[in-house]
């Protein structure tokens, strides 16, 4: 189960509810009210739905599923040198 803030441009954040083992997708507005009932879907379209579109414009409120964030590699870039400008 995920849930999630989906943060509208009018100021407004919505929430998701994600249910991957119930095939259910649950969108709730600022008032509480559900504005979208999604259920019967298959694990994979809520995967999908999760991955592909919940990532991106969401934040998740899950703070077991969340892992952090981790930097591989740090390097001070170095910029080109440009004839035009010397």
């Amino acid at each position: 189960m995920g849930i999630w803030a989906w943060i509208q441009p009018v100021d407004r954040i919505w929430k998701v509810v994600s249910d991957t083992e119930k095939g259910t997708l649950l969108v709730y507005n600022e008032k509480n009210e559900l504005i979208l009932d999604r259920k019967g879907m298959t694990k994979e379209e809520v995967s999908l739905i999760e991955d592909n579109f919940l990532q991106i414009v969401a934040t998740n409120l899950n703070a077991d599923k969340m892992s952090p964030p981790q930097i591989t590699e740090a390097e001070k870039s170095v910029g080109e040198f440009n004839y035009m400008y010397a």
